[in-house]
């Protein structure tokens, strides 16, 4: 009676602990899922807020069903194992006591059951992550949606969308079950040791038949994947290759491909073997067949590839490549876009250069502010606000066609850590419509300086001003910037509270999400882990938070498909900045060619493409993406899988399409590859004689940096008329001579198109090194330099400017000063060369103008910054230039500068002294 009668008493006690227990796990999947709900929800909230929520729906769909397939793949497998450990155990008893009272109470069968599908779950949720997390869902879509290149590789026959889009998931797919069969291997071990399989007994380890054919059939299975993954690397070899330039070699498909093959034959015989050994009871045949694998493993995958890559490569590589050779190439060019590449022959012809009279019409747009000196002068004089920063100076061309002008450009943008500290409030840095925006951009000409060497302003000031002279086309009348390169965190903004914020939200102003009730707020504020946002009265319900402000952020998570390139440029269109930003369809699976770093990615490329061009207002954060008109199979890959995310290029406004330029990056690696992929004779890409390099600068430490491509306005040998233009040199292998020009063209109707302009190889033709050594040496520049530098300025040379005549070349190099204690550099003198004579001067047109003058065979170097007489009645004006620039000079304490105006101011005065002959 006693027991009976305390039976519903601990019943009754267990209740609270089942609740207890039931609460805790609530609990967990709170906070652990709560995380995961807050990010879905506001980010169905964001991309509902820019109109891409179709976006949302495909990525999340694709995440979720791929993990889903594949986790449950997973779990079958190891909840199948565990339930044939654990099918024939028998009732499971709990010894409880109560009392003097011992209970053994069973444990029911379909709590082990829930047991063990709670482990499998767990096991194929984790697993999946380690082969199908990240963006392995995108990867899925694009083998489910690919499009066929048109293409087949020599070896297979298989269509380039096989490597790029098939291999990759099938090698996920063989290491997906790989795993589960080894995790599948660790739980039934310890299953069996539960259960008494496997046990010790007097120091002897026993192992009953049952986990023994268990184990024998795990590790057949994965002996089998491993075949499978043999059989797939065969075609691996096509894209990771050992041969010559990282490709296909002769070794590859001789010794190895066959290999890849037999090994695959042979991992399949030795499954066979382990299964026969489990049902015959017997150790023997497993044993004999891994042991066979594992021979032909050393064997056939090291020992032979490596016996013919000695005896019958090495003696003969030439012969033995050429035919791979070929195929790297040919696929080489073809995955760097090389294929279309048209090379000219330039006759050069070693002549004195005109003056600037005939010159100017060639040189006159030429930029000559280096971007680096052009940003510290920004940043000092026209950052104007402390919490005020220029990050990049790009450059860019406007002005009706036939009369463009090339220009820098630069964004001022909101820099917190100029704030003090005492200001840098929670209200300040995410409120305030003053704090949470930049503000105008600053354009230069790009050839054109002051009289005291500084830039020419074009737009300026805040609110920003355009000069009279400008094109028409600067003029800023919304100059917010609430997104850019550097604008990272979020902000809300309270329509009404400021002059900035009146008018419709996603025109005049960023559209945002509103915090319009309860939960949004609380979701924001555990998103952002920031408490305020529950808390400030300063809210109200048309409060609209802002978030992904850095456009790399807001373009990855719209389109996490392409890579995007580090540096985007600004566009004044329609009175408001635009930003052009340029996106990459890439992969490291194209077959056959050569891998290239891209440091500026952070990834080892074998295929490079930019196939998209973005444009972000940056007042309303509006994203539109354009399909440059080159057919990429991998971009509509992706198109097919975001309908409507990427639109034709014609839908690009004729306005825009006027400032698309031929990407920086894109051209630097395209010509890292030309360095040897230029050569299209076998025998001399393998010998590697006419090898290419590109050219490095020196700066004032003497530290190496790789020559900048540069954007400039030209007229090419044979053209008609200036073309913006993307220029980068090429030096030969180990010399310091010149030997092509690579030229992409910009403009509307030859955007894209690249030219190669070859230098005759019997001529020795000046490269940048070389002419800026003989501007280093030259008797009358080199005591100048010293002399600046002995008088406490600091000497900036800036990149050597090459520039294609119609059969010569012209070399220019600006010169920037900077007074000891003053971060301002002053575009000083600008020194030319035709590669044999050397001039600096005040101007370019002055510098030209020496080098070509009278008795050219020796470099006439004028007076630091004088130049000839100007015509009657100019003097007087450039004469009050100098005496003004002197004055300002001498108020900065810039002594150094002072002394050469005054200088130059001396001489121009003897000059108009001097008698003249009537």
């Amino acid at each position: 009676m006693a027991a009976g009668a305390r039976g519903p008493r601990l019943r009754r006690l267990r209740r609270p602990a089942r609740s207890l227990l039931i609460i805790a796990a609530v609990l967990l999947l709170l906070v652990v899922g709560g995380r995961a709900a807050v990010e879905l929800y506001t980010d169905a909230l964001w991309y509902g807020s820019v109109g891409y929520l179709s976006v949302f729906w495909t990525r999340l769909g694709a995440a979720a069903v791929v993990r889903v397939v594949s986790s449950a793949l997973a779990a079958t497998v190891v909840l199948l194992n565990l339930w044939i450990v654990f099918r024939h155990l028998g009732p499971i008893h709990v010894r409880r006591r109560y009392g003097n009272l011992e209970i053994a109470e069973q444990i029911p069968r379909r709590y082990l059951i829930g047991a063990m599908a709670l482990v499998a779950v767990l096991a194929g949720w984790w697993l999946s992550s380690l082969q199908f997390g990240g963006g392995a869902s995108l990867a899925t879509l694009a083998w489910i949606r690919q499009v066929g290149w048109g293409v087949t590789d020599p070896v297979f026959g298989r269509d380039l969308s096989f490597f790029l889009f098939s291999l990759p998931i099938y090698f996920r797919i063989v290491d997906l079950l790989v795993l589960t069969v080894l995790w599948s291997l660790v739980l039934v071990l310890l299953g069996y040791v539960l259960v008494g399989g496997i046990r010790l007994r007097e120091g002897r380890l026993e192992v009953e038949h049952d986990p023994r054919v268990h184990f024998s059939v795990l590790i057949a299975a994965v002996v089998f994947l491993l075949g499978a993954r043999y059989w797939f690397g065969r075609y691996d070899l096509l894209v990771q290759g050992t041969g010559f330039g990282g490709a296909l070699g002769y070794t590859d498909v001789t010794a190895r491909l066959p290999g890849q093959a037999v090994l695959a034959a042979l991992a399949v015989g030795a499954g066979v073997t382990l299964l026969y050994g489990a049902w015959r009871r017997t150790w023997l045949p497993p044993l004999v067949g891994l042991g066979v694998l594992l021979f032909a493993a050393i064997v056939v995958g090291r020992v032979v590839p490596s016996l013919v890559q000695k005896f019958q490569v090495e003696p003969n590589q030439r012969e033995k490549e050429a035919p791979y050779l070929r195929w790297n190439l040919e696929f080489t060019r073809r995955a760097y876009q090389l294929a279309a590449l048209e090379r000219r022959p330039f006759p050069y012809r070693r002549q004195p250069l005109p003056g600037w009279a005939a010159l100017s019409p060639s040189l006159a747009q030429l930029p000559l502010w280096d971007p680096e000196p052009l940003r510290t002068t920004y940043n000092q004089l026209q950052a104007i606000f402390g919490y005020y920063r220029f990050p990049h100076v790009d450059y860019d061309r406007y002005g009706p066609p036939g009369q463009q002008e090339q220009v820098a450009i630069a964004v001022r943008e909101f820099h917190p850590e100029g704030l003090s500290q005492d200001v840098r409030t929670w209200q300040t840095l995410r409120l305030n419509p003053k704090y949470v925006r930049g503000l105008g951009v600053v354009v230069t000409p790009a050839g054109q300086m002051t009289v005291q060497g500084e830039p020419v302003l074009w737009v300026a000031d805040l609110p920003p001003e355009r000069a009279a002279a400008a094109p028409a086309e600067l003029n800023l009348r919304d100059p917010s910037i609430y997104f850019g390169e550097t604008m990272g965190d979020y902000v809300v903004l309270v329509p009404g509270r400021d002059s900035a914020l009146l008018g419709t939200p996603g025109r005049d102003f960023p559209e945002g999400i509103r915090l319009a009730s309860l939960p949004r707020v609380l979701a924001f504020a555990w998103r952002f882990g920031d408490k305020n946002l529950l808390f400030s009265g300063e809210l109200t319900e048309e409060s609209r938070v802002v978030f992904r402000r850095a456009l790399d952020e807001r373009l990855r998570a719209l389109a996490p498909f392409l890579l995007w390139d580090p540096d985007p440029y600004p566009v004044v269109e329609r009175g408001r900045v635009l930003w052009i930003v340029d996106g990459y369809t890439a992969s490291a699976s194209f077959p056959l060619a050569k891998p290239v770093e891209v440091a500026a990615l952070g990834a080892r490329l074998r295929y490079l493409r930019n196939s998209v061009k973005a444009t972000v207002d940056a007042v309303t954060g509006d994203v539109r993406l354009y399909a440059l008109d080159s057919p990429d199979p991998l971009l509509e890959t992706y198109r097919r899988i975001f309908p409507g995310l990427i639109q034709p290029l014609h839908s690009l406004p004729v306005e825009l399409r006027a400032h698309l330029r031929y990407p920086l990056l894109n051209l630097a690696v395209q010509a890292d590859v030309l360095e040897e992929y230029h050569l299209e004779d076998v025998g001399a890409f393998f010998a590697g004689q006419d090898y290419w390099a590109l050219p490095k600068q020196r700066d004032e430490a003497g530290a190496e940096r790789p020559y900048r491509p540069a954007f400039a306005l030209l007229r090419l040998p044979g053209e008609e008329r200036s073309e913006f233009l993307l220029v980068m040199p090429f030096i030969a292998m180990q010399r310091q001579n010149m030997t092509a020009l690579l030229i992409a063209r910009n403009d509307p109707g030859a955007y894209g198109q690249l030219l190669l302009l070859e230098l005759p190889r019997d001529q020795q033709i000046p490269g940048p090194e070389q002419v800026r050594a003989l501007i280093e040496q030259d008797p009358a520049i080199s005591p100048q330099l010293s002399l600046w530098r002995q008088a406490g300025s600091d000497v900036d040379i800036g990149q050597l400017r090459v520039v294609p005549l119609d059969s010569t070349f012209v070399y220019v190099e600006p010169l920037f000063l900077s007074a000891q204690g003053s971060p301002i550099p002053e575009l000083r003198r600008v020194v030319v060369s035709d590669g044999r004579l050397v001039a600096m001067a005040s101007t370019l047109a002055e510098a030209v103008d020496a080098l070509s003058g009278p008795g050219a065979a020796a470099p006439v170097v004028r007076q630091p910054g004088v130049a000839a007489l100007p015509p009657t009645g100019e003097w007087p004006q450039r004469a009050l230039q100098l005496l003004q620039r002197a004055e300002e000079q001498l108020r900065r304490g810039d002594f150094a500068g002072f002394g050469e105006s005054w200088a130059a101011l001396r001489e121009l005065l003897r000059e108009a002294a001097r008698p003249r002959r009537p």
